[in-house]
């Protein structure tokens, strides 16, 4: 069976563009591991009709639409792609073919280096300023990294709270702010963050935003020959193209606005491209 499109990824975009798909009429296959970024996001306030609404609640949500409407999905994690007349995707669950591909993976972020690093995921810890820092107004926040990103989720929590403490894992930075050298061994609590363990000392927080860099899981996009620009996401045009014909993106893989808003947008653009490419095809 050849699908008409394989979708790589199960956050907002690859569920949005699975979605779009499907209602027209065309055959999609969602392949993913895991739910995306969404589910370690505490609350989401800031997009249309969602109201106080858990991350992972909304990314769940999203799932059973695209099953609703007969969506097919495949748990599995996609081991390589090879492109001779139409795609051969890879996976540890079986080979799947497709006429056109759309890559929305999102990106790996950084996490401590710890045995308790991914704990309190979406329970005090996060990974988006932008997205959460508004929950932590006027709380103690703790800031872990160094470099540029950093500083970046700096700039974006100094607006809601004067009590921000920086642990540099052993940089020296200069900013004006609490900073802590020492690296982070433990993060303790019980249903959410209470504090952290640096050095000798024990930092009570309320929320823990971790600003490690970005790795982005670009290396299938790199063996695949798909154009990346200077930060390491994919390039598209405004269709969500990439250079390669019948090769799609969206999401956080693209770079940009890091939001759900813009992924699901990224989703329906591509759907809508892909659509219109396939009648051709």
């Amino acid at each position: 069976m050849i699908y008409d499109t394989i979708i790589i990824g199960r956050g907002p975009a690859g569920i949005s563009c699975g979605v779009y798909l499907k209602r027209f009429n065309l055959n999609p296959l969602i392949i993913a591991y895991d739910n995306g970024a969404l589910k370690d996001a505490h609350y989401i306030d800031n997009y249309y009709g969602v109201n106080h609404l858990r991350g992972n609640d909304l990314a769940l949500a999203g799932i059973k639409q695209a099953e609703d409407l007969g969506v097919n999905m495949l748990d599995s994690e996609v081991v390589s792609v090879d492109m001779l007349d139409h795609f051969y995707v890879k996976t540890t669950k079986g080979d799947f073919e497709a006429n056109s591909l759309f890559l929305a993976m999102g990106k790996k972020r950084n996490s401590l280096k710890i045995k308790t690093a991914n704990l309190f995921d979406g329970h005090g810890v996060s990974y988006c300023a932008i997205c959460d820092g508004f929950f932590f107004k006027n709380k103690r926040i703790g800031l872990v990294g160094a470099g540029p990103f950093m500083e970046s989720e700096y700039n974006v929590l100094k607006h809601f709270s004067k009590d921000i403490t920086i642990f540099t894992e052993g940089n020296d930075i200069k900013l004006d702010a609490k900073i802590v050298k020492d690296k982070i061994t433990e993060l303790k609590g019980e249903d959410k963050l209470k504090s952290v363990v640096a050095g000798d000392k024990e930092y009570e927080l309320d929320g823990l935003f971790i600003a490690l860099g970005t790795q982005s899981g670009m290396s299938l996009a790199y063996h695949m020959g798909l154009a990346l620009d200077e930060k390491g996401f994919i390039k598209v045009d405004s269709n969500m193209k990439t250079n390669i014909d019948h090769i799609y993106a969206g999401g956080d893989v693209v770079g940009g606005l890091l939001q759900v808003s813009k992924a699901v947008r990224d989703g329906a653009v591509a759907a809508l491209k892909i659509k219109e490419d396939l009648a051709s095809f």
